[in-house]
């Protein structure tokens, strides 16, 4: 009895086009381009839909605090959905600077030490709006805004990670950043 081969070559046919969507297509699925800043990041989805970027620009003030400029793009994400920002700061611990995002993590200092810090916080400080955006109706949406957080002093080098979320307390849907190490200005 001799078999097709008819259903080997479509699969084979389809392979092929799915190799063909990976790796480094610039214009794929799995790339992105940051907005500009001083320093850049892929947002990668955790759960659900999208891609995105953000960039932090750490700006001089007279004040010699931490002030910088944050702008988030994301493409492909839910659709009409409010998305908040979050960041993972390692201030005040050991290791804040290592180039490894502890705290995001749920690693030691910050999982172990007393008191526990929560892995990330929602923007802005407490008592202040929250820093949110809706994506449209095709999951692409945008936000830039300025952060000052006049605890951390100019020179101050420390970790940090972002994460995108549709829900504070049970996100269903997450974005995240990579880690990497910011220096006030």
């Amino acid at each position: 009895m001799r078999r097709s081969s008819a259903p080997f070559v479509a699969l084979a046919g389809t392979a092929v086009a799915l190799l063909a969507g990976c790796g480094d297509n610039p214009s794929g699925p799995d790339t992105f381009t940051p907005p500009d800043g001083t320093h850049q990041s892929v947002l990668a989805a955790v759960t659900g839909p999208g891609i995105g970027g953000l960039s932090v620009s750490p700006v001089a003030i007279a004040s010699k605090t931490f002030d910088a400029v944050i702008k988030i793009r994301v493409e492909g994400a839910r659709a009409n959905t409010t998305y908040y920002v979050q960041r993972a700061p390692e201030i005040g611990r050991a290791s804040g600077a290592d180039g490894i995002c502890q705290r995001a993590l749920g690693q030691s200092p910050w999982s172990a030490s007393d008191p526990a810090a929560a892995a990330f916080v929602t923007f802005p400080l407490a008592g202040a709006p929250g820093v949110n955006f809706t994506t449209l109706s095709n999951g692409n949406g945008s936000i830039d805004f300025e952060f000052a957080a006049p605890t951390i002093a100019a020179g101050t080098a420390f970790d940090v990670m972002f994460r995108l979320v549709d829900n504070v307390d049970a996100p269903a849907a997450e974005l995240r950043s990579g880690c990497f190490t910011v220096t006030a200005k």
